[in-house]
């Protein structure tokens, strides 16, 4: 991705990282020490502010690339973060991701649990939709399927054991609440 893209046969290709860059400025996106103000972070007056959030080396390569702490880039100083306990992402990334998948659950007439919608589901329903995983629905849908990880998209572990598809640590949906 950095001098590969849509490179074909020609000797260059694009950086994915700097048209990433490029396009955050071109759409007047803020600054990463701005986003992390509105996420609540705090205000980042110098790199030194970032030092709980960025590892010292990163940090000291911001410090060579950016002028100013405000200089930096949001995408830049996304990746840049260390990640959250048990995530991909940094907490500046979690926030807007949050925020986003907030803003388009509650602006969706159709979103399942919005229950002022055309043909709301009631409490009942909500509870057994809230109930079914996907190991669930895989255990329903694959054929002959008789085990599968409470996770399926974590590698098997002692975390994350082998059930059978009939155990209650996988619960089925009770479609009794859909009945009229």
């Amino acid at each position: 991705i950095a001098g590969k893209l849509f490179q074909r046969n020609l000797t260059v290709g694009l950086d994915l990282i700097a048209l990433n860059i490029q396009r955050g400025r071109d759409h007047g996106l803020g600054s990463y020490v701005a986003s992390r103000k509105v996420c609540g972070f705090g205000e980042a007056r110098d790199f030194d502010d970032l030092a709980k959030s960025i590892h010292p080396n990163i940090l000291n390569r911001l410090r060579t690339v950016y002028k100013h702490v405000s200089d930096i880039d949001l995408f830049v100083g996304l990746l840049a973060e260390r990640p959250l306990k048990g995530a991909q992402v940094g907490p500046t990334l979690a926030c807007i991701l949050g925020d986003q998948f907030l803003r388009l659950k509650k602006g969706d007439r159709f979103w399942f649990e919005n229950k002022s919608g055309p043909g709301a589901f009631t409490t009942e329903q909500l509870r057994e939709i809230h109930k079914v995983s996907l190991a669930r629905v895989l255990c329903d849908t694959v054929l002959e399927m008789r085990s599968i990880q409470r996770w399926p998209f974590n590698m098997e572990s002692s975390y994350n054991p082998e059930m059978q598809c009939d155990s209650q640590c996988i619960p089925s949906l009770d479609i009794s609440h859909w009945k009229e």
